[in-house]
């Protein structure tokens, strides 16, 4: 475990940032300890230690980037990673899940083992972190508020998904009461209501409350409701979306208590983007000579092709399409006689890095499509590609990070929902935002096929419903740029809880 205390410090205001070990919390914190950092915040990002390091090797956060004022700390690893790592596939999620249930005691010990260099130590090196005086924790982290309490830290949730997954959270009793909870695989289609929502089906639930889903869920529904009671006794929680996006919620989560309406404190931080995505200021797509990394290519090949001329597909970082699957996808796309870059990776059948790529599409899928198509395994540098002129859609498992930086970025969804509360990301773009195509299998069907994969892109790219959904994509873009302005929500909540950061660090009583 790294030291906690981190040279060339300015600030004297220090929060300790706690990431739940699954890669989209990651950075969706990461992008949160940037912001901080920005306002002169000083963080200490603590994780598992497998994604600190993966973050430490990225290019794409190389930690030589982060500033003098993010220090990254690895808890220590007690759950084998497999040969391929965290990531291989929906099972990945029992070993994200026992990953973060080892981190509470390691946790504890670092933060005894900063109150002690700070006893020792005090603040006689100028550019030493000063003593913290809060922890914000991934809002999956049930148990972080009662450590901080013990240190006398005042605790803050971060929740890294929508607000209408928090909504699920905080009304997890409600919806137990009324018998929407657990969801029996064959129970029969219902309504579900909750305050500030749309009506929505109860299979449009998060997999992690249906029967028989648990076994490889973020969390198993006793682990979920102890964050659900976490979660509404918290005075205040900071979310990653933007307030004007989804405000009817926001709204319907600000009081604690319907009878009594003690109101909580929602603050709308997002997006947690990096200032050059959400101001234009600079082309990250721009290469030079010298790179030649399969992800750089990528993106040498996007600079060959038209504006708007290309869609992006992707599953991130957990879900992987089998065989099947992915023959479908690519007849679908071929068929589609659109340009696409694939993020493609191995099943963890064929994780074997020996295994080629290309052995996983249909036989003379590349020489036929040639410069049509780019293949990258296993990993995309996804928001150079889709600030990327030539993209013009993304193909989606509709997580969080991926719809919101998306939506931001103004390109369009192709929406195909996996796992976890993704069937309600895909109600809210489709439905509600009204910025994406859903791509729905056949009734009774196991796999999506060929025959709706090129059916969904056509209309996307081509189509009267895809221009209807690329002008509401602009107009959410719009609103999503200006919450982060100043004056705009985004930007004002930030604003706010900086300054109380500040006020709870002048009353800073760290101690064991």
């Amino acid at each position: 475990m790294d030291s906690f205390i981190a040279p060339h410090s300015l600030s004297d205001s220090h929060v300790l940032l706690l990431a739940y070990p699954a890669q989209s919390h990651v950075l969706a914190l990461l992008g949160f300890a940037k912001l901080l950092a920005s306002k002169g915040i000083a963080v200490t990002y603590v994780c598992a230690q497998h994604r600190i390091s993966k973050l430490q090797q990225d290019h794409l956060h190389p930690s030589s980037s982060l500033g003098p004022l993010i220090r990254l700390v690895g808890l220590p690893e007690r759950v084998p990673l497999g040969d391929v790592g965290i990531d291989e596939g929906l099972g990945s999620r029992i070993r994200i899940r026992e990953v973060a249930k080892h981190m509470k005691d390691d946790f504890v010990q670092l933060l005894q083992k900063q109150h002690g260099d700070v006893v020792a130590a005090g603040r006689t090196q100028a550019h030493d972190f000063a003593a913290p005086s809060s922890v914000i924790s991934d809002g999956f982290l049930h148990w972080a508020c009662d450590v901080a309490t013990k240190f006398q830290l005042t605790h803050y949730f971060f929740f890294p998904c929508p607000a209408s997954t928090l909504s699920i959270m905080l009304n997890l009793p409600l919806l137990i009461s009324q018998g929407h909870v657990p969801v029996a695989s064959s129970a029969e289609p219902q309504l579900v209501n909750l305050p500030g929502l749309p009506p929505f089906w109860n299979k449009d639930l998060p997999d992690f409350v249906r029967q028989g889903h648990n076994e490889d869920s973020l969390h198993s529904l006793p682990r979920l409701k102890d964050c659900a009671s976490k979660l509404i006794e918290a005075e205040t929680i900071l979310i990653n979306t933007t307030y004007e996006i989804e405000a009817n919620v926001i709204d319907a989560l600000q009081f604690k208590d319907g009878f009594l309406q003690t109101k909580r404190q929602i603050l709308t931080v997002g997006p947690v983007l990096p200032d050059e995505i959400l101001n234009d200021l600079s082309l990250l797509h721009s290469l030079t000579e010298k790179q030649e990394h399969d992800t750089d290519q990528c993106l040498r090949w996007l600079n060959s092709k038209t504006a708007r001329s290309v869609l992006y597909v992707s599953f991130g970082s957990i879900y992987i399409p089998c065989i099947e699957e992915i023959h479908e996808l690519a007849l679908g796309l071929e068929a589609s006689s659109c340009a696409f870059l694939w993020v493609l990776r191995r099943p963890p059948s064929t994780s074997c890095s020996s295994f080629p790529v290309s052995n996983l599409l249909p036989e003379g899928f590349q020489s036929r499509l040639k410069n049509r198509c780019f293949i990258v395994s296993p990993w995309a540098p996804q928001l150079r590609i889709l600030s990327h002129p030539s993209v013009a859609g993304f193909l989606t498992h509709c997580g969080w990070n991926s719809i919101f930086e998306s939506i931001s970025l103004g390109v369009p969804l192709i929406a195909y929902p996996q796992f976890a509360e993704q069937d309600l990301n895909c109600r809210m773009i489709v439905d509600h935002l009204r910025v994406g195509l859903e791509l729905r299998k056949h009734e009774n069907a196991l796999i999506i096929g060929r025959e709706e994969v090129e059916g969904v892109v056509k209309l996307l790219m081509e189509g009267e419903e895809g221009s209807e959904v690329k002008k509401n994509t602009a107009h959410a873009k719009d609103i999503i740029r200006r919450s982060v302005k100043k004056g705009g929500s985004s930007f004002e909540n930030v604003q706010t809880f900086v300054r109380e950061l500040l006020i709870q660090h002048s009353g800073c009583k760290f101690q064991t």
